[in-house]
């Protein structure tokens, strides 16, 4: 009987695509007399292209999650014993091992010159790889047609410059799997989309994405480093006309960290992007709580956020300022330096006994699940202090209510609203403070009155808040031992096993230290970067492909 494929294995096909302009190509020349490469065969109207330099580098890269708890702990939801398992079923149902180099030289592919794959719609799709041995390359995606697609019949044809072999089902019109070898690349391609390939094959330099100059661009901006490349044209249904011109994803996978760059041609004026240059201000980490699990830093000027603001705050927030008549720009953001600092911590009167609770500020307030402090210097100490003054005024058009009290000799604003405890906000010594719930803005009164001190960050992620305009670092360890210590009220009555069930996903965790942010501009264009940081195993002395072991059962 016919097996049905996983969509992993199915994704693996897809993402066997992807080349760069690097590796000896060979095949038809563009129009300097260059090589072609797997961009040649990618079409720049595309919804989206992937391009990786070295599908043999990146192949080992990937190899090393499976040694992650969290790969370990998934695969086990899947009945195999660990995560070196599960994929080895996946590989087995590609065809090829594509966490070995040798391995997919053996199956005829050349992974030194990369792999494309371009996705011209939601059902359509095609990848591009370099051809090692054309022979043992078709032997190895005609046993996938047979044994996984039930498509036995070949047929071979000249087309598009080179030639195309299908693989059909017996009586069937449409062939199931396609390859369309020309040079030293073929094109691979499913159902319909196999009768695209010739035109692939054949279409001019300027159509593919070898001569994209909005890609060029950007990859000219980025890094050079990087294990893939991902490209969105503007103009298309992932990036609406009348956005930007094109996105570029670049990703890089280390020992500890897997980071994903992207940049994007800016389409308004220069002074748009004012908001992203970084300006220099006070250092205010110091003042956020050691127990800040998320902690994020702005280095621009809030007095260029005039039209961003709206779109940070929300539409609800929005119309109540224009209601309440008030100037936000003028009476804020001209009078704030940058370098403004926040920091989020797990509240301990957070509350899981009915598990993850489903916030919706209008209805919970979310100070009870964390607790909140944000740190700003103003330029002018007593504007600020009127502005403050202004605000229990017009706090109902925020559906709030604000009370203006005395604590320990210090004027403070304390917020309330429907759902419970809102934000309070005080001036100390020119130092602006909005922090939730009451006790760390009381804390904040006597923290501010001093001098700053460690930023709550640890030693090993202190590097990651760089020198960006905006940057964000989320301690998942902090996060992780701060639920970890949460009394036992607040695991409800009969909470032991919903504690021990979110203790065993925390320790499945553990090999993610923490994701971090960062927001910048270059040269008209909008860059962004993520991060995932990491806790690996060392890295294996050679790798070799794994022997095949029996499974409970290959992934459906």
């Amino acid at each position: 009987m016919l097996r049905r494929v996983s969509p992993w294995s199915l994704l693996l096909l897809a993402l066997l695509a992807g080349c760069s302009r690097c590796g000896k190509e060979s095949g038809p020349a563009g129009p300097t007399g260059k090589p072609a490469s797997v961009e040649r065969f990618l079409p720049r109207e595309a919804q989206a292209l992937v391009v990786v330099p070295d599908l043999g580098a990146l192949g080992e890269k990937l190899a090393r999650f499976q040694g992650l708890k969290i790969a370990s702990f998934l695969a086990q939801l899947q009945n195999f014993q660990s995560a070196e398992g599960y994929v080895s079923a996946v590989m087995r149902q590609v065809g090829v091992d594509l966490r070995s180099r040798q391995a997919m030289e053996k199956a005829g592919i050349d992974p030194g010159k990369g792999a494309g794959v371009a996705f011209l719609s939601q059902t359509q799709a095609f990848s591009v790889l370099g051809v090692k041995d054309a022979k043992t390359l078709e032997e190895t995606f005609g046993n996938l047609a047979r044994n996984r697609l039930g498509a036995p019949d070949r047929k071979e044809e000249k087309a598009g410059g080179g030639t195309l072999i299908t693989f059909s089902r017996k009586g069937a019109t449409t062939p199931q799997l396609g390859l369309l070898f020309i040079g030293d690349f073929v094109l691979v391609a499913p159902g319909t989309t196999v009768d695209r390939l010739a035109t692939f094959a054949s279409q001019p330099p300027e159509k593919s994405l070898a001569e994209e100059p909005v890609l060029a661009a950007s990859l000219g901006r980025l890094p050079k480093e990087r294990d893939f490349h991902v490209y969105l044209p503007g103009g298309t249904e992932l990036l609406r006309p009348g956005t930007v011109q094109g996105l570029t994803l670049t990703g890089i996978i280390e020992d500890r960290a897997v980071t994903v760059r992207a940049d994007a041609p800016w389409p308004d004026t220069q002074q748009a992007l004012a908001p992203l240059v970084p300006k220099d201000g006070p250092d205010l980490l110091g003042y956020l709580p050691t127990d800040s699990f998320l902690v994020a830093r702005y280095r621009g000027d809030p007095a260029t956020l005039s039209g961003v603001w709206p779109y940070i705050v929300g539409p609800y927030v929005t119309r109540a300022v224009q209601q309440s008549n008030f100037d936000i720009k003028g009476e804020v953001l001209d009078n704030l330096q940058s370098g403004i600092a926040m920091g989020v911590a797990l509240a301990p009167t957070a509350q899981f006994g009915s598990g993850i609770p489903e916030l919706d500020i209008r209805r919970t307030s979310p100070f009870r699940y964390v607790q909140m402090m944000v740190v700003a210097e103003a330029k002018d100490a007593a504007k600020a202090d009127a502005t403050l003054a202004k605000v229990p005024d017009i706090a109902g058009n925020f559906g709030a209510q604000v009370k203006p009290e005395d604590i320990g000799g210090k004027r403070v604003y304390l917020t309330s609203y429907r759902a419970g405890e809102g934000a309070h906000f005080a001036d100390v010594g020119g130092k602006l403070v909005l922090a939730a719930p009451r006790s760390r803005l009381e804390a904040a009164l006597t923290g501010l009155a001093g001098k700053p001190g460690e930023p709550p960050l640890s030693q090993d992620l202190q590097g990651a808040m760089k020198d960006q305009v905006l940057s964000v670092v989320l301690d998942l360890r902090k996060l992780a031992d701060a639920v970890r210590n949460l009394p036992s009220e607040a695991w409800g009555v009969g909470g032991f096993a919903i504690k021990a069930t979110a203790v065993r996903w925390l320790e499945a965790t553990d090999d993610l230290r923490a994701v971090t942010l960062n927001l910048s501009q270059k040269e008209r264009a909008v860059q962004a970067e993520v991060s995932l940081k990491l806790t690996l195993p060392p890295a294996p002395a050679a790798q070799t492909p794994p022997p095949s072991q029996p499974q409970p059962s290959e992934p459906k």
